[in-house]
């Protein structure tokens, strides 16, 4: 009898803590490993993006899971109603100029034909470059022991000696073929190695005509011809597979900037009421010259885009626009990602990009694009000055780990 009644209290105390244990939340009975939940994250973004106390004119916002689409959203206006041809919905299709977030097509390109032709991001950049270029590039561009010797990996991760024009460089600065040969004959300056140069990346559409497709530096449209072909491989070996551009007939730059209608940049925190005085508008009609942008800015793409690009890039096993190994390099060394920072979850490799600020007014274009480690990819766009899109993005995927 006696034991009969151990056994029922036993039983009775079993289930009474099987209870506890399912039903409590954050007392010190339960303390499970924090678990990401992706609809808090997207919840998260449109909190920040949709702050009444401090508005944007328009945004995308993408996310992807495991290689899929999980969420897209857009919010806000491409153009206002006080500005010509509007009023223009944002929305996540909308194609608008991500400036550097291009550098990261740009390195996957570049990547690929390293692969193609048995490049090692290790090899010295001046042998691949057009041959009347490498007898007068500075020496200490190809002395190894120089902390000037130009790797690959330098040229992808802003850690060149390249003295591209400017006293103070700045990431505006985009340099054309012949200024980009007399920087290379220049001394080295150690002070431009870790700074952000934007002529590093241009100098990829030079490396790509010199090595695929062989282009005469001697002939007078050399600097148009480089920007033709970079668009064309862009195209040829990322877009296309991809889908992401309608067909085209043409192989020219135009092409990329024929079709979108662009949205208006402006300022943050966004103010309908204001109009510029100079010309009676609310938004800038921003341009961008692709025969200096090609390689290093300037790409038209929306969201949805750019989160096809990254599920692509990260998840494809069928490699149909990088392989594994290149894929694995680029994100180990970060190679075309030099915006990326530490969070609390981890790694966030990132790449952001700016279109202005126009000087007069602050009004701009600003893009991001994360790879976070468990999978997950965000991008986020605005035609709104905000300067805040990686901490968005960032603050927001910290605030998403729960637990129960």
């Amino acid at each position: 009898m006696k034991s009969n009644f151990t056994l029922f209290r036993f039983l009775v105390g079993w289930i009474a803590l099987v209870f506890i244990l399912s039903t409590c939340k954050k007392d010190n009975l339960c303390n499970p490993i924090p678990q990401f939940n992706i609809d808090r994250f997207v919840e998260e973004v449109h909190k920040r993006m949709n702050d009444d106390a401090n508005p944007v004119s328009g945004y995308q916002f993408a996310v992807n899971q495991g290689g899929t689409l999980f969420h897209s959203e857009a919010g806000g206006v491409a153009v206002h109603a006080k500005d010509p041809n509007g009023p223009l919905a944002m929305t996540v299709n909308t194609r608008m100029n991500v400036a550097s977030v291009s550098k990261f097509i740009g390195t996957m390109a570049m990547m690929k034909v390293m692969e193609d032709y048995a490049i090692s991001v290790e090899f010295n950049v001046v042998d691949y470059l057009p041959q009347s270029w490498i007898t007068q590039v500075h020496p200490d561009f190809t002395d190894v022991n120089s902390d000037a010797f130009l790797t690959f990996r330098r040229l992808l991760t802003m850690n060149t000696a390249i003295a591209f024009p400017g006293t103070n460089p700045s990431p505006g600065i985009m340099p054309t073929e012949s200024q980009m040969l007399s920087a290379l004959a220049t001394a080295p300056a150690l002070n431009r190695i870790g700074m952000y140069q934007n002529g590093n990346f241009t100098l990829i559409r030079v490396l790509i005509g010199e090595i695929v497709y062989g282009l005469d530096e001697t002939d007078a449209n050399y600097a148009t011809s480089c920007t033709d072909k970079y668009f064309e491989y862009i195209k040829t070996h990322i877009f296309d597979p991809l889908q992401i551009y309608p067909p085209m007939t043409a192989q020219s730059v135009n092409d990329y900037y024929n079709v979108t209608v662009y949205p208006l940049a402006y300022r943050y925190p966004f103010d309908a009421t204001w109009t510029d005085p100079s010309s009676g508008t609310l938004g800038w009609v921003h341009t961008s010259d692709p025969y200096l942008n090609g390689g290093s800015g300037g790409l038209l793409l929306s969201s949805i885009d750019l989160a096809k690009v990254m599920a692509y890039f990260r998840h494809d096993s069928n490699e149909t626009i990088i392989s594994k190994i290149q894929r694995d390099k680029i994100l180990e060394y970060e190679l075309g990602l030099v915006d990326s920072v530490d969070g609390a979850n981890g790694r966030y490799q990132a790449k952001g990009g700016t279109r202005g600020p126009e000087a007069c007014c602050n009004r701009a274009l600003r893009s991001y694009i994360l790879f976070f480690p468990n999978g997950v990819e965000a991008v986020l766009l605005s035609n709104c000055n905000i300067t805040t899109l990686r901490t968005i993005l960032r603050d927001s995927f910290d605030a998403a780990w729960e637990s129960c």
